[in-house]
């Protein structure tokens, strides 16, 4: 068996075998999409599909068996994840819940990467010490370290560092494009901060992609990596990794590769450079040559965020509304048009003209039976702070919140 690499292993690989295709497009599947198409999907461009096993200590997906060995007849890289209940629950016996399925379906040491959901409610998102506790049971057992997947959100809720010191890779979720359909595409660079990772291992950057013979609300997913990558991560020899040849993979912009100074506009180069097609230094520096101090001028005047005189604000690397604007971002996201998940890019202009007043905000009054949770999902715990509420979970019927 190959032996795991962990995040600055996998890094440098990455970063010396610039021939080899360095990442994927696929999708996450649950009960919801039933037993699926998988032929279908791979001929649409999917490369791998994460598959929901297990739930809690007892839940196990009805239709894991049929997804995965569908996948495995198409060719695509499996993964298996577990949606954490985390509420009074052992880590340690909802991990056992997922190795025991996992061990049923013989997905150990057979190429199929592990992977933690971590999407609990209000303030346990922040109990990292259950994440590690069940990350380093599935490690044990599975002989590879375990993904963590959240959302970009939920890394700003607590300190991950014993997560990703501990060389548990990321997989993030994040939705630039709100929830209007999408498809299986190239995303580009992930648009969040990911510290306390040096880098996610993969994005999911919709919940609304059109994946045929799947269906047209999936979520789907890039991962930064090829063949050998994903093999790495599983801890599992080459072979058991398959990679579909008769399919037609989705078009996307490909890394910059050539020695030359660039030509064109200043601004469009500084935009290619924040996406991440100029990689990093010293090989941004040589790929723009002479044009270098120009272009990085601009780069840096919108990843370092400056209010402006026209009453508007550019975005900067790290930004996210509540940090910017601790009191009054509801405002500033109503006063741009922005939904959850109120996502905000690095170099991104916004308004902030009347941001101190109420003018333009939404808000909606709390049923009895209601919740956060009902209207804004995930984002629930942001809301619950911006409108002074201690406790996401518990929320009076009559509380108006704005948002």
């Amino acid at each position: 068996m190959l032996k795991p690499l962990g995040g600055a292993a996998l890094a440098m690989a990455m970063l010396t075998a610039p021939a080899i295709a360095q990442a994927d497009v696929g999708f996450d599947a649950a009960s919801y999409q039933g037993c699926y198409n998988a032929q279908a999907a791979v001929q649409a461009g999917a490369r791998f599909s994460f598959i929901k096993l297990s739930e809690g200590t007892d839940y196990v997906n009805p239709y894991a068996g049929c997804q995965l060995n569908a996948n495995r007849g198409a060719g695509m890289r499996r993964g298996a994840y577990h949606f954490a209940d985390v509420g009074g629950l052992s880590p340690q016996a909802e991990a056992d819940n997922f190795i025991n399925v996992a061990r049923a379906n013989n997905l150990i040491g057979a190429g199929v990467i592990p992977v933690l959901d971590w999407e609990p409610a209000g303030n346990l998102k922040a109990q990292v010490w259950w994440a590690k506790a069940w990350l380093d049971r599935v490690a044990a057992a599975w002989g590879t370290k375990p993904l963590i997947y959240m959302s970009a959100s939920t890394i700003s809720m607590a300190d991950w560092t014993p997560v990703s010191s501990a060389d548990y890779g990321l997989w993030v979720a994040g939705y630039p494009r709100g929830y209007a359909g999408d498809r299986l595409r190239y995303p580009g660079s992930v648009p969040y901060s990911v510290a306390p990772w040096g880098f996610a291992a993969a994005w999911q950057y919709s919940s609304s992609g059109y994946v045929s013979g799947v269906g047209s609300a999936v979520d789907v997913d890039w991962f930064y990596g090829d063949a050998a990558t994903w093999a790495k991560y599983s801890n599992a020899p080459i072979d058991t990794v398959t990679h579909p040849a008769t399919s037609t993979p989705p078009a996307h912009v490909a890394p910059v590769q050539t020695t030359t100074t660039p030509t064109g506009d200043a601004n469009a180069l500084a935009t290619a450079v924040i996406q991440g097609l100029y990689g990093n230094q010293p090989q941004r520096q040589k790929l723009l040559g002479s044009r270098y101090a120009e272009v990085m001028a601009i780069v840096n005047r919108r990843l370092n965020g400056a209010v402006t005189s026209s009453g508007s604000y550019v975005v900067r690397s790290g930004d996210y509304l509540s940090k910017v604007w601790p009191q009054t971002w509801p405002a500033i996201a109503a006063l741009n048009g922005l939904r959850p998940p109120y996502t905000i890019y690095a170099g991104q202009t916004l308004r902030t003209t009347g941001a101190a007043t109420s003018t333009g905000r939404r808000s909606l009054v709390i049923g009895r039976g209601d919740s956060l949770w009902a209207h804004f999902g995930a984002n629930s715990y942001t809301i619950a702070r911006a409108n002074g509420i201690a406790n996401a979970n518990r929320v009076l019927a009559g509380t108006r919140i704005y948002y």
